[in-house]
């Protein structure tokens, strides 16, 4: 998996932090997400997800993140509810947690499921 994706000029930018000697069965931080204000609600982010999502699935690699919505961005709620659109369910222990399984290409594409 890269560490970074930029996308339109870097306008859209995803940062993925593996930490060294990660195992096999440990996942990747998904650090950051972010799209230039005057930039947002044009699909940017979704579209940057869909790249990094992709490529945890590639890689059979588990992704998990922290609900920290930017000024001016969406709610809380509203950012857990469109990771929950790409496969991310809030953790058990910590709700501001949020984890993504890889999936199969079996289990990833179907109706609902925009990756």
């Amino acid at each position: 998996m890269r560490a970074i994706y930029f996308r339109h000029d870097g306008a859209a930018t995803a940062s993925v932090l593996e930490p060294p000697g990660r195992r096999e069965d440990e996942p990747a931080i998904l650090t950051e997400i972010a799209v230039w204000p005057e930039h947002r609600g044009k699909g940017w982010g979704s579209e940057i997800l869909k790249e990094v999502c992709r490529a945890a699935d590639a890689e059979g690699i588990t992704l998990i993140l922290s609900v920290d919505p930017a000024p001016g961005g969406l709610s809380d709620e509203e950012l857990a509810a469109w990771y929950g659109r790409y496969g991310f369910q809030r953790s058990e222990d910590d709700e501001e947690v949020m984890i993504r399984l890889a999936q199969s290409s079996a289990t990833r594409y179907t109706e609902t499921s925009p990756v």
